[in-house]
């Protein structure tokens, strides 16, 4: 059926291929205007400011429930590998896929959804992850073999998860400043609250409706991310929201532009902008409210489309020596999380344990998670703690665990250790953020942040078939467990360089500074 009732098929083609060019050249035209117009604009355009209350608590609510969401499905896939079990005859490292996409693209998505974030705001993108997570679940409950569901469940409900978390910490970092440790504290409380819920929550549903209704229960516990997103209302820029408002009332493009003019600044910083980048500001903006933004003529160049994408992703990030170093830790804390869940896997298969107990030992690792997230704002705000101390103290916590965990068969010398990397993974997961912020700095943060999650979620998602290959060949979960404490280990030592290189920075900024100051 022709979807242009007014053309034919012949005339349809090329105005398919006009909207395509369009949407290519605007894409170019945002990295071909003047570059020094550019820092200009970055300098006087305001940023969308930080609140530190007011609807800022709702968002923090929404985001934490999205995060409960998210977090208790792909923390469960250690209980729902149990139940994939009695269903499917299938080895344990391709039933793993499941849980490994799940978790893997709940940071993969990452960078799709800082893509998104560039066209369409925060609220719009939650609702579509939403809708794409509920779908997934829904075919994934009508599957009718293992492949099937990976392809709907795992990585449809998994790209939904990756978009969800990702926007909805990005959407709490941008509404606190000075309160931004206790805000990540509280909405990761919410991961801890799913965590906590999750093991008794599948096993339940599990016992109860069978994996079919237990999935169809899934998606409507994924349609909570569309109620939980519209609360997220988006910071308007208030010289962008001025600067429209002025036009929409205004009778021609030409009083936008006599607004801008009024509302530009004539010294930034100290730097007084000459008029020839004012006048290619004002054509930027008035291009910037008008459907056509380039000539038709222009001509599309592939190095300009390449560039553009490069700095959608960031890719000047990864000069960052100590950036890179910290994408590193994370790196090699992710197989230490996807370690932890086959803790109740290990229970039931190699130590004896009912299923109920080893749901008990997934509620005791969320309730310390949330020990670690609540304590984690106190430590920062109140305590005036490090990050890096923090950080450096949970990766020895979880270490120490890891390497105790195997030998523990009994219920009750294994449940501390559970607490103490539920309290460790607290700590860490709530890290994440202010880290990235303190080391690429909160201009990039949210580039930085879905590098990041994007390396982490390889990490994650490879490190779940590779402890299930691991499991078939040894019928052990030994080697599994010491390998997460030694990646542990192996992260404190980065992250002891990073620390060592900010102080040698610091020695030299002074010694530059008390030269300048000693010169005549």
């Amino acid at each position: 059926m022709n979807d242009y009732p007014h053309l034919s098929v012949t005339e349809a083609k090329p105005a398919v291929l006009s909207f395509v060019s369009k949407f290519i050249r605007k894409m170019v035209s945002q990295s071909t205007k003047s570059e020094t117009s550019v820092k200009d604009v970055e300098r006087y355009q305001k940023q969308a400011t930080a609140r530190d209350g007011g609807w800022g608590w709702v968002v923090c609510f929404a985001a934490a429930s999205i995060c409960f969401i998210v977090v208790c499905l792909s923390n469960s896939v250690g209980i729902l590998l149990i139940g994939l079990r009695r269903v499917f005859d299938d080895p344990v490292s391709k039933l793993s896929l499941i849980g490994a996409l799940l978790v893997g693209l709940s940071m993969l998505a990452a960078p799709v959804a800082s893509i998104l974030l560039n066209y369409f705001n925060h609220r719009t993108v939650l609702i579509f992850a939403g809708l794409l997570g509920f779908t997934g679940a829904v075919l994934g409950a009508f599957s009718t073999n293992i492949d099937m569901l990976i392809v709907t469940y795992g990585f449809m409900s998994g790209v939904s998860l990756g978009i969800s978390y990702f926007t909805c910490q990005i959407i709490t970092g941008l509404y606190f400043d000075k309160k931004r440790a206790t805000a990540i504290g509280i909405t990761n409380c919410g991961g801890g609250l799913g965590t906590m819920t999750a093991g008794i929550f599948v096993d339940y549903l599990l016992d109860f409706y069978g994996l079919r209704g237990t999935l169809l229960i899934i998606s409507g516990l994924l349609l909570n991310v569309i109620v939980f997103g519209a609360l997220c209302r988006p910071l308007k820029n208030p010289f962008k929201d001025g600067a429209k408002a002025e036009y929409t009332h205004g009778t021609s493009p030409h009083s936008a532009r006599n607004a801008v003019e009024k509302k530009l600044p004539k010294e930034t910083n100290g730097e007084i902008i000459d008029n020839e980048n004012t006048k290619s500001l004002l054509a930027a903006e008035e291009n910037g409210m008008k459907n056509e933004s380039i000539p038709e003529k222009q001509k599309i160049d592939g190095s300009l489309i390449l560039k553009r994408c490069f700095e959608i992703i960031g890719v000047e990030l990864f000069k960052n020596a100590n950036f890179m170093l910290l994408v590193t830790c994370y790196v090699l804390f992710a197989y230490t999380v996807i370690m932890t869940t086959y803790i109740p896997p290990m229970c039931v298969w190699s130590f004896g344990m009912s299923q109920r107990k080893s749901a008990i030992l997934v509620t005791l690792h969320g309730l310390f998670a949330i020990v670690g997230e609540l304590s984690f704002g106190v430590f920062m705000d109140l305590l005036h703690f490090t990050s890096a101390k923090i950080f450096i103290f949970a990766l020895l916590l979880l270490s120490s665990s890891a390497f105790l965990m195997p030998h523990c068969d009994q219920f009750e010398y294994i449940a501390p250790l559970v607490c103490m990397v539920g309290l460790s993974i607290g700590l860490i997961v709530s890290l994440r953020l202010i880290l990235t912020t303190e080391i690429a700095s909160k201009e990039h943060a949210t580039k930085a942040y879905s590098i990041l999650s994007f390396i982490s979620g390889i990490s994650y998602f490879t490190s779940s078939p590779l402890i299930g290959s691991i499991f078939d060949t040894t019928k052990s979960f030994l080697i599994v467990f010491y390998g997460g404490g030694v990646c542990a280990l192996i992260a404190i030592i980065l992250f002891l360089f990073i620390t060592y290189r900010d102080r040698c920075c610091k020695k030299c900024l002074q010694k530059k500074s008390t030269g300048i100051n000693s010169s005549p």
